[in-house]
């Protein structure tokens, strides 16, 4: 805080706006900007966290504008803003080429597709397009945590039956919990997607681990499944954060 305090004085006495605030996203251009050390690489740091954060390139120059203003009091030049939107464009087509299939034989989708879709809700609820932009309590990610197949099974068959538990996983998922429309590889054992949280998820995970079991029991490894739901945090990073602990 007192870092910021000083530089929002040395701010002020380049005749910035006293009503100008820098974004949460802008601090270390902004930084870079008052000591004028490093733009370039500050400015492609600045595009491409918008972009993994799954922020279109509107709020990114939004805030470009916003942090230039709080501390230059004027525009973006146009070199600055050619190197935020280079940065974003590039960040974004690397995040998006991760978006595939994780498991070509399951059809599941990837752990960016989770990222990329919780993103936009967060998106969404804070533009004011959701009836409850309280994403804590409407939605939640739902996990499926599938039983390792035995040590002792061929490595070759290993793989197609861990492949086949997936995709057996998945299309129970999508029966008993249809408002998960799209169920993704969090890890090799870990199936989640985004659910709206409804009084009934938990009777209906039960039902779901209920039948896997049931499944499971017919396979060369057999064991037992468990399912439980996350409760979404109150930021997109916090969101990021969490599913990235769940991956593990």
């Amino acid at each position: 805080m007192a870092r910021w305090r000083r530089l929002r004085g040395r701010a002020a006495q380049r005749g910035v706006r006293p009503t100008a605030v820098v974004p949460r996203g802008g601090r270390d251009l902004a930084d870079a900007l008052v000591h004028d050390l490093y733009l370039a690489d500050a400015a492609r740091a600045f595009g491409s966290s918008y972009a993994l954060n799954g922020e279109g390139l509107d709020v990114c120059l939004g805030d470009l504008d916003d942090t230039v203003a709080a501390v230059r009091g004027k525009a973006p030049g146009a070199r600055l803003t050619r190197l935020v939107a280079l940065a974003w464009g590039d960040a974004t087509q690397e995040r998006y080429h991760g978006l595939s299939c994780a498991d070509p034989l399951t059809g599941l989708a990837s752990i960016q597709h989770v990222q990329s879709q919780v993103a936009a809700l967060y998106r969404i609820a804070g533009d004011g397009w959701l009836a409850d932009d309280d994403i804590a309590s409407t939605h939640a990610i739902m996990v499926v945590e599938l039983p390792a197949v035995r040590d002792d099974v061929q490595a070759g068959f290993a793989r197609l039956e861990a492949s086949l538990r997936r995709a057996s996983a998945a299309d129970l998922i999508t029966g008993v919990v249809p408002e998960c429309a799209m169920v993704a590889e969090l890890n090799p054992r870990r199936l989640g997607g985004v659910v709206r949280r409804a009084p009934d998820l938990d009777r209906r995970l039960t039902g779901v681990v209920t039948d896997l079991d049931c499944r499971m029991a017919l396979s060369p490894s057999q064991g037992r499944c468990r399912a439980w739901w996350e409760r979404l945090p109150g930021s997109a990073v916090a969101a990021r954060a969490l599913i990235d602990e769940l991956a593990r």
